[in-house]
């Protein structure tokens, strides 16, 4: 199932499949990629654990929930944008976690070395990734949306969530 934009080209959406024969009768496993800029994270396919995989996305504290609303960090050029989300994220060492509120918090992702962060300047969206490389966080994409668009979204995932 995708769920997101689905006008070409596709900017900002998930595919995600709940798949039972991958289960144990605990927990709910499947597939899920997100998508942005028509490029996917993660790379390559793994069993995600929707169960909680969705639950942290979607909690109340999460970055994907409640992006941090900073309309001067925003309207930062790209560089610098995405340099102060990483450094307040792993300090200026990029040695450890500090603050997570602009990381997207998706599992399957980060085991792959990527990062999704999250900006909100109240009225849009901007999500970056980067990749981790030679212990340095490299910035590698970056799409930018209406709030209302990235809202929207989020509430179809939410649906799919409430479905199991």
């Amino acid at each position: 199932m995708f769920i997101g934009d689905v006008n070409y080209p596709c900017d900002f959406g998930f595919f995600i499949e709940r798949i039972p024969e991958w289960e144990d009768g605990t927990i709910k496993n499947g597939f899920m990629f997100m998508m942005m800029n028509s490029e996917l994270y993660p790379k390559n396919v793994r069993t995600t654990t929707l169960s909680t995989e969705l639950y942290d996305l979607l909690a109340d504290n999460s970055a994907m929930k409640k992006p941090v609303i900073d309309r001067e960090l925003y309207h930062r050029d790209s560089k610098t944008l995405f340099t102060v989300m990483a450094e307040r994220t792993h300090g200026k060492d990029y040695d450890a976690l500090y603050d997570l509120s602009f990381l997207i918090p998706f599992q399957e992702i980060t085991d792959e070395r990527w990062n999704i962060f999250i900006i909100s300047d109240g009225d849009n969206i901007k999500i970056m990734a980067g990749r981790w490389q030679d212990d340095k966080l490299l910035y590698h994409d970056e799409i930018e949306m209406s709030a209302g668009k990235y809202f929207d979204t989020i509430a179809e995932l939410e649906k799919f969530y409430h479905t199991f």
